[in-house]
């Protein structure tokens, strides 16, 4: 390096060489250290200054001979022009702006020369220390490819930022006492022994990495170059990251491993063989695309890929990052400076922010095309997926899939991550058991798995702020919240009924038995596809649909609660008018949104009326049967992708496409109740704060109308305010004369005409007396 001061041997010198010091006031520089190597980043720094110190005397004994010896002590910094400046300019002749005299060069010579031998010095020193000792400014140097001229223009620009000496200097230097930093005109004249530097500046490394910033002059030779803060702490051995990121990045010290990660096996050989790569191959850039949903371990995986590299991890917070007062392309800039600053790998989260249709595309493209240039591991963390156009043709790019966990993995992180035993309300639940339920009952990542413990810590202190011990039911109502309400604008979320238990339910024995099937495989769904290998068979229909068929009122709706309810899942009733659009294509994108949402929120969905939607296809003669045609094999698509569970209700069975048959799991009947069933839908729905009529009145009822089970829940309603507007005493009764009454209601609301023979006599009387 510096081959261009070899030359200088007409004169020698057999002065030593003094230190900089700011308590010495000689002209001379002292000698160096006698060690052969640095043992110290600030020794080599130290030693570096004070070579180019040799070209700023250089530059200070040139500046006394040409102006400042004709000019009095009371103009200097001032920016005025001597009449003896006027006149040796006449009698001069031309000399080029990067031309010496003879004379002049040779009064300088003696400061060049000395620099020769000491950047000799420097250099042997250099190639002597270990590689375990970091020389920061010889690190810069290599990261950003700075030249032997930039190197130069780093280290002026460093003196006035280390020794306030400097900056008097620089000031004198340039006639100007407000000028503490030096021009690129007096820097061009410093280094006049190395060359012509202007075109260094035009498309300098300095700028492009933001080493070193310009003041805004209009006239380029006068614009100040002052080097970047983060630049001057890191030279000065300080690592704390540039305080323009500082709000935006977290600067992490890995400590997971491959055996505290909980992903399938298959990623996590993928990983490994991608980490042994890149640290055989640590000069070539490596750019990893992590898609995967929110919690699925893609920050863990890059934790431990960077704790098996021995590097740091700068993670960049996308959300933050967006509102940066920086611009995009500055930040971006600084983000991968310090990573190469801190030898880290760089995580960009949440990147499918900037791949949204209405952020700027030009975001993206700066982002990946610095990927692609800097020798900087980076890995992208989105939820969607991306593939590059155009980019990293010259670099390794890989894309990972971080699937949601199977059943097996769920229950690992739930078995990992739930606390201990103490923490519990006596008695306290099974570990495994509870572990076994939560994993079946949702389909979360690990991230969400801790968000749910937060949850239910926060629903105990509720309950108990001094002992906030949890239960079971905390951990799976937290499940429930955390899967969030984002179904509300397509679909209902039915509230569970406590009371009520499946032995309420009243089905016959075989059609009991039917829903028993049901509750079976809805418990073990998740065991069935991934403890026995099935997954791994099916690349659709891993989910559970299944068909309740009966008239209105049968208990379809009632089924799906109980349903839900024993999984401690949340039930969803799609809202069909919100689905069903008239516009070509809405269904199908709300549909495509209903599902999405409902395997985030991990809920139970259930088809109302599935006709409307399941119907049978029908036979192509307009343009909007075709269309029709389309939304029916969409769902048909939709369905077999879903993973969960879905219920289809519908009072016909034949109504049902067969296309839709053939991918239902399990069919569920609820006839129309006969007689008994009828009178123990009618017991069961008086409760004990009322008087009613006796059981063999209630025997009668049952047997005289054929009413399903809603029906019936009706009239008991309305019997009940009859009896209360009716009431002479505190204690309300519920008579048979009420329950005749609104029976007579509910036939109205059918539709159903009201006759003495359907009723008798008796009845028909009180109904002419109170209705008719």
């Amino acid at each position: 390096m510096f081959s261009f001061l070899r030359g200088w041997n007409r004169r020698s010198s057999s002065t030593d060489i003094v230190l900089v010091d700011n308590d010495q006031d000689s002209d001379m520089l002292p000698s160096l250290e006698s060690s052969d190597t640095y043992e110290t980043s600030k020794a080599h720094l130290r030693d570096e200054l004070r070579w180019i110190d040799l070209f700023i005397r250089a530059q200070t004994r040139r500046w006394q001979v040409l102006i400042a010896r004709h000019k009095p002590e009371h103009l200097w910094g001032m920016v005025t022009i001597t009449e003896q400046e006027v006149v040796d300019y006449l009698h001069s002749p031309f000399i080029a702006p990067d031309d010496l005299l003879d004379a002049l060069e040779y009064k300088l010579e003696f400061d060049w020369q000395q620099a020769s031998r000491l950047r000799d010095d420097i250099a042997r020193r250099v190639d002597n220390t270990s590689d375990e000792t970091l020389l920061r400014l010889k690190h810069v140097e290599s990261l950003f490819g700075l030249s032997d001229y930039e190197k130069c223009v780093l280290l002026i620009a460093l003196l006035p930022e280390l020794d306030s000496r400097y900056r008097r200097l620089l000031a004198y230097l340039q006639d100007d006492a407000t000028c503490r930093h030096p021009s690129i005109e007096l820097i061009q004249q410093i280094l006049h022994p190395v060359g012509d530097g202007f075109a260094a500046f035009a498309a300098s490394a300095l700028l492009t990495h933001h080493l070193i910033n310009l003041s805004s002059d209009n006239l380029r030779a006068m614009r100040f170059v002052q080097v970047d803060e983060r630049i001057v702490s890191y030279v000065q051995e300080q690592d704390t990251p540039d305080k323009r990121l500082q709000p935006v990045v977290t600067l992490m010290n890995p400590v997971l491993y491959w055996d505290d990660l909980i992903i399938q096996p298959n990623l996590l050989s993928q990983l490994q063989s991608l980490t042994q790569w890149r640290s055989q191959n640590t000069q070539l850039g490596l750019t990893l695309y992590f898609q995967g949903a929110y919690g699925s371990g893609r920050l863990a995986a890059a934790q431990a890929m960077c704790a098996e590299l021995d590097m740091t991890l700068l993670v960049v917070h996308m959300d933050d990052a967006l509102r940066s007062p920086e611009t995009w392309e500055l930040f971006v800039d600084l983000a991968y400076r310090e990573a190469l600053l801190q030898g880290a790998a760089l995580y960009w989260s949440d990147c499918e922010r900037l791949l949204e249709p209405e952020h700027p595309a030009h975001h993206w493209q700066y982002l990946t095309a610095a990927a692609e240039r800097l020798d900087v591991m980076t890995i992208f963390a989105s939820e969607t997926a991306w593939e590059p156009t155009g980019r990293f043709h010259d670099s390794r790019f890989v894309r990972l899939d971080f699937p949601m966990p199977n059943y097996g993995l769920r229950r690992q992180i739930w078995e990992t991550a739930l606390p201990s035993l103490s923490e519990f309300r006596p008695p306290p639940p099974e570990r495994s058991l509870l572990a076994e339920t939560l994993a079946n009952s949702f389909q979360f990542t690990q991230g969400q798995v801790h968000d749910a413990l937060v949850t239910a810590r926060g629903i105990a202190a509720l309950r108990d702020p001094d002992r906030p011990l949890l239960t079971a039911s905390d951990l799976s109502e937290a499940c429930r919240r955390q899967s969030g309400a984002r179904l509300l604008s397509l679909a209902r979320r039915i509230e569970p009924r406590t009371e009520l238990t499946f032995d309420d339910l009243i089905l016959p024995p075989a059609n009991m038995r039917q829903l028993e099937e049901l509750r079976g495989r809805i418990r073990f769904l998740s065991r069935v596809y991934s403890d026995f290998g099935l997954e791994r068979r099916l690349s659709l229909g891993k989910g559970l649909i299944a068909l309740f068929t009966g008239q209105s009122g049968t208990g379809k709706t009632m089924s799906a609660e109980l349903l839900a309810r024993e999984q401690g899942v949340d039930l969803y009733k799609v809202d069909l008018s919100a689905i069903v659009s008239k516009y070509v294509g809405e269904t199908e994108k709300n549909l495509s949104q209903m599902f999405m949402q409902a395997e985030d929120a991990n809920a139970i969905i259930f088809f109302d009326e599935a006709d409307a939607l399941f119907g049978k296809r029908g036979e192509v003669k307009e343009a909007q049967d075709r269309w029709a045609n389309i939304e029916v094999n969409y769902l048909l698509q939709r369905l077999e992708e879903y993973t969960g569970v879905v219920i289809l209700a519908s009072n016909l069975r034949q109504n049902i496409d067969d296309a839709f048959l053939r991918r239902i799991h399990v069919i569920v009947e609820f006839p129309f109740p006969d007689a008994q069933a009828r009178s123990h839908i009618w017991q069961g729905m008086f409760t004990p704060q009322i008087a009613t009529p006796p059981p063999e009145a209630i025997d009668t009822l049952a047997a005289k109308f054929q009413l399903a089970g809603g029906n019936i829940k009706n009239i008991v309603i309305d019997a009940t305010f009859r009896a209360l507007e009716s009431a002479t005493c505190p204690e309300p009764e519920i008579t048979l004369r009420h329950l005749v009454i609104a029976t007579a209601r509910e036939y109205q609301k059918l539709g159903k005409p009201l006759t003495r023979g359907e009723f008798g006599d008796e009845w028909y009387q009180w109904i002419q007396e109170d209705i008719l």
